[in-house]
């Protein structure tokens, strides 16, 4: 059996968001996408992530500062990145999100964002694997 990588589960071609964005408009972004990490970019590069964690003491701020747009995302965002390839095994990939404690693995081709593996990504990928091991042991 061919071992699955994080190209099977991952979501190609993330949203991504620009360093200087306010987190006001990073927080209506991730709501309408229903999503919880944003990439963050600062012109081509990868600079971050942005979690809907990172964004939880500025929702506060927001609530009770109507009109205003919160710091930028490039103040708020995680910059210790977990990169992964996309042909990197996806249980090494799983298990360092694991060890790590980060719920997005940002999945880098060379200095490219070519996607991002989350926790859901990786719960899809399991239920698809469970799903189709019960066809095969199923007579």
């Amino acid at each position: 059996m061919l071992t699955p990588t994080v190209r099977s589960v991952m979501t190609p071609a993330p949203e991504v968001i620009r360093a200087q964005a306010d987190s006001a408009t990073a927080y209506t972004r991730m709501q309408a996408l229903g999503i919880r990490h944003l990439p963050v970019m600062d012109r081509d590069r990868l600079v971050g992530v942005l979690s809907e964690r990172d964004l939880r003491g500025v929702r506060a701020f927001l609530d009770h500062a109507p009109g205003e747009l919160g710091p930028p995302v490039g103040e708020l965002c995680s910059r210790e990145l977990l990169v992964v390839g996309p042909d990197d095994p996806l249980d090494e990939a799983a298990t360092l999100m694991a060890d790590r404690r980060v719920g997005a693995a940002l999945v880098v081709d060379g200095t490219e964002l070519v996607g991002i593996m989350t926790c859901v990504d990786l719960c899809k990928g399991l239920t698809d694997l469970v799903a189709r091991l019960r066809a095969v042991s199923t007579p």
